[in-house]
């Protein structure tokens, strides 16, 4: 019969498999969290571009307004 607390006692881990488990745990890995970040600050970033455009558009087509009516 198998005297598992002595097999347990002669176990050494694998120097690979511990390179591996390191390697694993250190990578960056792209998760869907990841991905759905980026997509956001994407969006995010075009929104805030098209409202500093509507922004300077407006300002122009105030100021060409003024000038007209004014100058």
């Amino acid at each position: 019969m198998i005297n598992f607390e002595e097999e347990l006692k002669k176990f050494h881990p694998s120097l690979e498999i511990e390179g591996v488990e390191d390697a694993v745990r250190n990578h960056d890995m792209t998760d869907m969290t990841d991905i759905f970040l980026a997509m956001m600050k994407e969006k995010t970033d075009a929104a805030i571009q098209a409202r500093a455009e509507g922004q300077a558009q407006a300002q122009a087509q105030m100021e060409q307004m003024m000038y007209t009516h004014l100058g």
